[in-house]
């Protein structure tokens, strides 16, 4: 491939210039028409009334030997969006703020690249690496002590039984939404939460953002609960029982008018056991909630749930090129299609 084409663009400048998902912004003339000229060369991917977007152009950059970096270009109010798969994204608009010459040797060298690429597009299977290739992978070859499909079944048994006897509760206090979490804390943080009261157990564990729930006065009272609860003095979480500084941890909420039971519900599934534990003890109990995410978070346990690789989802992994994850992951990824932008008839390099 380098006896092909030598490309003007060093990896390690990708590496530097892009920042990792920093967004960089560019108010330059020539690099906004040669983005410009690019996109005219092919049509758009996806396109609605507010934007067009285009997915499937390719960086050719020099490692040891030429490689392809995905590339996706997203047009929008005549600014235009890019997207470098697996290292970072810049906004371009018309301006004459000088640049670095690196971003406009970008859009310079895809358009001579891409003449080779029309003329020869399965040279991208060779040449896309498979750290910047996307696809998918089943978490059971990702995670560790994982559940097993019996375990599984059990529990969604014994949670259908719990929803079927249709336990409700119309009213709590504080104290009573205290004591149903400490039910939670001690079943998920076990010898971590011994001995603590209820209200040290959330004090240690919840966010901490109380939204002025424990300045409630009377804590036996759930007539000042529910005026608290029904006033909207939410401000902050609450009910967020376990903190997580990525998305949220564990949430606990009360019963309300709408819904006479508890809901308990987890969204960063790093905290996937401590809420099954949760779960199981609340059914034990006999408590009345609901836990609408449940299967989902099982499936994840048993890992019958996807990861996206290398690109964002709520379960994602990083392939890196090296023997250990060849041998640990690569047999068992799905990988995507290597695609390229459908071509306009009669372009400037049919000429």
């Amino acid at each position: 491939m380098c006896k092909i084409f030598k490309s003007k663009i060093r990896y390690d400048e990708i590496i530097y210039y892009l920042k990792y998902f920093k967004e960089i912004k560019i108010e330059n003339d020539e690099i906004f028409l040669l983005v410009e000229e690019l996109t005219n060369l092919a049509y758009p991917t996806y396109e609605d009334q507010y934007d067009k977007r285009w997915s499937y152009f390719y960086i050719p950059v020099g490692k040891c030997k030429t490689i392809a970096i995905p590339i996706g270009i997203a047009k929008y109010k005549e600014e235009f969006f890019v997207y470098v798969q697996s290292f970072g994204n810049f906004h371009i608009k018309k301006g004459n703020i000088k640049t670095e010459k690196f971003y406009k040797n970008i859009f310079t060298e895809i358009l001579r690249f891409m003449p080779i690429v029309k003329k020869h597009e399965s040279i991208l299977r060779k040449i896309v690496p498979y750290e910047v290739r996307t696809g998918r992978i089943k978490g059971y070859y990702i995670l560790d002590n994982l559940l097993s499909q019996s375990e599984k079944k059990t529990i969604l048994d014994n949670y259908k039984r719990h929803i079927e006897n249709n336990f409700q509760i119309k009213e709590i206090s504080l104290n009573d939404y205290m004591n149903i979490a400490a039910i939670c804390y001690n079943a998920a943080y076990k010898d971590e939460a011994k001995n603590l009261s209820p209200i040290e157990l959330y004090k240690r564990w919840a966010d901490g953002r109380d939204g002025g729930m424990l300045s409630i006065k009377d804590w036996n009272s759930k007539k000042e609960f529910s005026e608290w609860y029904d006033n909207g003095q939410l401000g902050g979480h609450p009910f967020e029982i376990v903190f997580s500084w990525h998305e949220h941890g564990i949430h606990l909420y009360p019963p309300d008018n709408t819904s006479p039971f508890y809901i308990i519900r987890v969204t960063n599934y790093a905290y996937a056991i401590k809420f099954i534990e949760m779960v199981k003890k609340l059914i034990e109990m006999n408590i009345p909630f609901k836990a609408n995410n449940l299967e989902n978070v099982l499936d994840f346990l048993v890992g019958d749930t996807y990861f996206t690789v290398n690109k964002f989802g709520n379960h994602d992994l990083r392939y890196i090129t090296s023997k250990e994850y060849r041998h640990k992951y690569f047999p068992y990824i799905e990988w995507d299609e290597i695609k390229i932008v459908k071509w306009k008839n009669e372009s400037k390099m049919d000429k």
